[in-house]
């Protein structure tokens, strides 16, 4: 699906612990550049293999993103975010959630796992919204 999308993603020898890198991206949520910083962290990890659990790649994120590194890495370090995160968690196995990419739509249907675009539009056919027309059309 990757290739087809025309991305690149790089292997991974271990799975990462991503507390930190959720802590780190709630903290730049704060500072209104989550969606910046998300969006280097996805890139750092799937095209450049990086483990974005290290604080040395937080805080290179960071510096690029315009978030505070410094005050990003006391959030992490102190587990500022960790009672949200846990509620989080804790919603999503309320909801028999245990993956990721997880999305929930319109609190009728639960995709998992990262799909094909036709699953999505699927799941709107059958909630009623119109097919969006192509930018050729």
């Amino acid at each position: 699906m990757a290739t087809e999308a025309g991305l690149t993603l790089a292997r991974h020898e271990r799975l990462i612990n991503s507390r930190p890198t959720l802590q780190a991206a709630e903290f730049a949520r704060e500072q209104g550049r989550f969606e910046a910083m998300h969006e280097e962290l996805f890139r750092v990890y799937w095209q450049e293999g990086r483990d974005v659990s290290e604080m040395s790649v937080l805080r290179e994120v960071a510096q690029r993103t315009g978030v505070d590194a410094a005050g990003m890495e006391t959030a992490v370090t102190s587990d500022r975010f960790g009672d949200y995160l846990d509620a989080r968690r804790q919603e999503a196995q309320e909801l028999m959630i245990d993956g990721i990419p997880a999305h929930v739509i319109a609190d009728r249907y639960l995709v998992m796992g990262a799909q094909p675009y036709d699953v999505f539009e699927r799941v709107m056919g059958k909630l009623g919204v119109p097919k969006k027309a192509s930018p050729s059309s």
